[in-house]
């Protein structure tokens, strides 16, 4: 992908100083190097966290396949008494590979862990793959886990009423889609309070389609897109994006933002993730580096929390 320069020069609060040099020097690319040098950064410092003090309750089935529906629990052991919201992370992976525990269960349990952590339920989701699961399973998979989390969550002390769902790149896709896609809407609601969509795309470009999950037909990308096919109901929207990745993530946010205040006269939150890089956001998380995840924890506590 063609290298763009970003705001480079900009001090960030929070994010080490050796790991924002890093990040600055890969510049606003994303690539399997980058992903696995990313991961190099973080990896020591999740390791190093305080994992004892949350139990986590693994690879509890909530949809029909039985190696890819999948979701951890984690509660942390000092959980404030009473229902706690409930927060629901899907993980990236160019929809066609990813798993919620991709580094053992510091990637990506890193992020339910953070969220329980701060008296939250946290739960980490493996859905299906493409080409096996094509659109719009992604989207079908991130209700089947609120189904569950709205008929189960109670029984780890979670709230029904208060679940916050976190999408990163194709999991931001899949969320996005599963909470404002007009035509994939359930008739009362899909259950959800909000929706975190984090360096996601929200358009098809038939030049640059993922055929394996839309399929090479391009008469029926218009239709399968969100933009364009939006609905939104009533819960609370976050879309963010990275400094350094490549520009389309931005821009696709920055329209799905647009689009939602025209439409519906809302303006959704947005933060641009000064000092990141496309994977480092949820990778960041329960570090000391909180530039992402105190902007989350805000926006799911809200005003005067």
């Amino acid at each position: 992908m063609d290298q763009i320069t970003p705001h480079g020069t900009t001090p960030v609060r929070g994010v080490q100083d050796n790991v924002a040099a890093k990040i600055r020097e890969m510049g606003a690319n994303f690539n399997p190097e980058i992903l696995a040098a990313t991961r190099d950064l973080y990896l020591p410092l999740l390791k190093a966290l305080d994992w004892e003090r949350v139990t986590i309750t693994s690879d509890i089935q909530y949809g029909d396949d039985a190696t890819r529906n999948l979701l951890d629990v984690h509660v942390a052991d000092d959980k404030p008494s009473g229902p706690a919201p409930v927060v629901l992370f899907f993980h990236g992976g160019g929809f066609v590979e990813g798993h919620k525990n991709s580094e053992g269960p510091y990637v990506y349990g890193n992020v339910a862990n953070y969220f329980a952590a701060n008296g939250m339920i946290g739960v980490n989701c493996t859905y299906r793959l493409a080409p096996g699961a094509p659109w719009p399973a992604g989207a079908e998979d991130v209700g089947a886990a609120v189904a569950w989390a709205r008929a189960n969550i109670a029984e780890y002390g979670g709230d029904p009423d208060k679940i916050y769902v976190i999408g990163h790149s194709a999991g931001s896709a899949h969320v996005a889609t599963f909470a404002l896609h007009k035509d994939l809407q359930p008739d009362g609601g899909h259950g959800a309070a909000g929706v975190i969509l984090m360096s996601g795309t929200y358009g098809i470009n038939p030049e640059r389609v993922n055929a394996a999950y839309y399929g090479d037909d391009a008469s029926k990308y218009e239709a399968m897109q969100l933009l364009g096919n939006i609905e939104w109901g009533d819960f609370e929207v976050f879309v963010t994006a990275a400094e350094f990745e490549p520009i389309m993530f931005g821009a696709s946010g920055t329209q799905l933002v647009a689009e939602l205040t025209r439409q519906f006269g809302r303006l959704p939150r947005f933060k641009l993730l000064l000092g990141h890089n496309h994977p480092s956001p949820t990778m960041s998380m329960g570090t000391s580096d909180e530039t992402v995840a105190a902007e989350i924890l805000d926006f799911i506590q809200g005003p005067g929390a």
